[in-house]
């Protein structure tokens, strides 16, 4: 958003009216929605160590083939992996 009249209209969508008039912000959760676990399979020739980016999880491949449930959070950066694959 370049434009100050694309910031303002974007102002606008993010901002709620109440009842009496005053505007007051939106507040956005924090907590994150439930989510199903995303499975990888291996498909290196040795092991394979990743430390999820969102939750911390480590996850061990130990050998070609083997598949592993997740983090949904964590699925978006293991894809960039070479040696893993999504199953589901």
């Amino acid at each position: 958003m370049s434009c100050c009249g694309q910031k303002r209209m974007q102002w606008k969508q993010d901002m709620r009216h109440s009842i009496s008039g005053e505007v007051q912000p939106v507040i956005e959760s924090t907590q994150r929605k439930e989510s199903i676990p995303r499975t990888f399979q291996y498909t290196g020739n040795t092991n394979l160590i990743v430390k999820g980016i969102s939750s911390g999880i480590v996850y061990h491949f130990h050998y070609n083939g083997e598949k592993i449930e997740v983090d949904y959070y964590d699925s978006f950066a293991l894809m960039a992996e070479r040696d893993l694959k999504t199953v589901s």
